[in-house]
This record gives C-alpha cells, structure tokens and sequence, in this order.
C-alpha cells in the first residue's frame, strides 16, 4: 500500500457518484487522518464527534440541494404535463365543435336535399299524370274520331294498332 515506503497511498474508484462513494470516502478519510495522528484520546473523541457532525451537516446539506433540485424539476415537469394536456384538451374540444358544426351542416344539406327530391318528385308525378290524362284525352279523341269517319261504334277498350314503319 505504500509507495515511497514512508506514506501511505489510498486509491478509491469511483463507480457510482452518490451518497455511497460520498460517505465511503469521508469515512476512509476521518479514519486515515484518525490513525496518523498524534493527538490524545479525548482530543481524538472530540475531533470525530466535531468531524461527524460536519459530515452529519454537510449530508443533510447535500440532501436538502437534491431535494430541493428534484422538487424543481418534479414541478417543472408537472407544469409542462399540465400545459400539454390543457393543449390536448382543447386541441380535442376544438376538433369535437369542428365535427359538431360539420355533422350541422351535412344535416342541414341533406334535409334540404330531401325537400328538393320530394319537390321534385311531385312535380314529376303531376307531370306524368298530366301527360297520362293527355294521352287519356287524345286516345278517346282519336276513337271518337275514328267512330265519326267510319260509321262504327269502337270499344274504348281497343289498343290502337300501330301502324307500320315506312321504309
């Protein structure tokens, strides 16, 4: 362990930085010091009970800087949660009032389409009836004119005989 024969070296790794190798060395320290050197045993006691309570205070320090740092950054991210989903939420209420308006306005359209098909189904229908009952007329002119130049009477159940296509 030692180097140059008279002083003592102490290699310490370091794998993790924490509170573990923190107090691993502070210890390691207060024990190195504690054994090379040349004071009395009620100087010594004093001297361990000064050095643990300024580790004692230098831990509680360190922890109260971690807590204070991640009480930071948990209302940090709480915040930027929150402001993400008030976002979200409106991005959502939003495109719900788009789709409202838009299933409005298709509904508007068909109810109006409907009135016009119904409109003009009608009209359709008061046509064909007119040009059923013209037809009607025409017909029972055309037997009636028929019956005047032939002297016969014909039945109105007679189809019309069409007559052939000239070449």
């Amino acid at each position: 362990m030692t180097q140059n024969g008279d002083t003592p070296v102490v290699i310490v790794e370091r794998r993790n930085s924490g509170f573990g190798a923190f107090f691993g060395g502070a210890i390691l320290g207060a024990v190195v010091a504690l054994l090379y050197a040349p004071k009395s045993g009620e100087e010594t006691k004093a001297e361990i009970r000064d050095r643990v309570r300024k580790l004692r205070d230098d831990a509680e320090d360190r922890l109260q800087l971690m807590r204070d740092d991640v009480e930071g950054r948990y209302h940090r991210v709480r915040e930027d949660v929150e402001d993400r989903v008030q976002r979200v939420r409106g991005d959502i209420g939003d495109r719900v009032d788009t789709a409202r308006e838009d299933l409005r306005a298709r509904k508007t359209q068909a109810e109006e389409a409907v009135k016009v098909g119904r409109t003009t189904a009608r009209k359709a229908r008061e046509d064909l009836e007119k040009r059923v009952a013209e037809s009607k007329a025409e017909y029972r002119q055309r037997i009636a004119d028929l019956a005047d130049e032939t002297g016969e009477e014909f039945d109105e159940a007679v189809e019309p005989v069409e007559e052939p296509a000239a070449d």
